[in-house]
């Protein structure tokens, strides 16, 4: 009678084995991101952590999942390789109109919109006279340090602030270092860490958020057009999230994002509240439990968008 070797019977019972745990657990999802490219980009630890929570809260309705993190290329572009390439399945961007046209937007705000809560990096010896400042119009004297295609240039000239568009991040700080401009607004999530990291080389400038600007602005997690399964897994399981207070507690925890809270720590900050005129039309404002909301107390200054605002100078 014919009978299989050894090794043949062990290796057709791991087979059988595997094919049923694979009906039983079912198939797991790979998705993949990009690693982390600098040792300034602290915030990506936090939209990873991020990701595998959402990934973990949602494995009973949508099966297990594992992020596979690939090296990114020394000179890519993002949004090539998630809307034209076969490189990723998910990035998180800023959003804008062409963005959500691209691609499919998941629209809960991964840092509950406080990429639009604006300190001020200044130099040191300016601080007092920032805490003086008790209008709109006087800090429409200042000129501030933007980026030269960043969407927060276009909402600050639109709301008729002086902007120096430059093309580059050092360079902002080399400019305010040497008085070209007298603030280069950045969120309260990055400008603590920011002044920090770049201490040594500027040790003149510092984070206030004595005077903040604020503006409705959502970084969203993004996947391609035709990946239905894994937006609809997304935004059931950050929805879930931010509407059970899940998402601000995580954030509070973060080592990343921690130190913006309490909030309670703006109540004394003077907020210029801007309107987003780039704002796509579907970003869900309406839904307070997506957004971080500002101590009852704080003083704040509704300003409104200027007609027919040229852009300003750009170096």
């Amino acid at each position: 009678m014919f009978s299989l070797p050894r090794q043949c019977i062990f290796v057709l019972l791991l087979t059988v084995w595997f094919g049923l745990a694979t009906k039983a657990f079912g198939a797991e999802t790979v998705i993949r991101t990009l690693g982390q490219q600098s040792i300034q980009e602290a915030s990506h630890a936090y939209y990873q952590d991020l990701l595998q929570l959402v990934l973990k809260q949602t494995e009973a309705e949508f099966g297990p999942a594992r992020v596979q993190e690939l090296m990114p290329p020394r000179h890519g572009n993002m949004f090539y390789m998630l809307h034209k390439g076969n490189f990723i399945d998910l990035h998180r961007f800023g959003t804008d109109l062409q963005l959500e046209k691209d691609l499919l937007p998941i629209r809960v705000p991964l840092l509950g919109g406080g990429l639009g809560w604006r300190g001020f990096m200044i130099r040191k010896t300016d601080l007092a006279g920032f805490k003086q400042l008790t209008s709109f119009s006087e800090l429409q004297q200042l000129t501030a340090c933007q980026g030269l295609t960043w969407p927060d240039s276009t909402i600050m000239e639109q709301a008729g602030l002086k902007v120096l568009r430059v093309d580059g991040y050092d360079q902002m700080l080399s400019l305010l270092s040497k008085k070209r401009c007298d603030y280069f607004p950045r969120s309260v999530f990055e400008g603590p860490s920011e002044v920090a990291h770049f201490a040594k080389e500027y040790p003149d400038l510092m984070f206030s958020t004595d005077v903040l600007l604020k503006y409705p602005y959502a970084m969203y997690f993004f996947v391609k057009q035709n990946n239905e399964q894994l937006a609809k897994r997304l935004q059931k399981g950050l929805t879930a999230l931010a509407v059970s207070g899940q998402l601000q507690a995580f954030m509070q925890q973060h080592p990343v994002s921690r130190h913006v809270f309490p909030l309670s720590q703006f109540s004394q900050s003077l907020v210029f509240e801007l309107p987003n005129p780039v704002l796509p039309p579907a970003t869900p404002t309406s839904i307070t439990e997506f957004w971080l909301q500002l101590p009852p107390s704080t003083r704040v200054e509704k300003i409104k968008i200027r007609e027919a605002i040229k852009p300003a100078q750009q170096f």
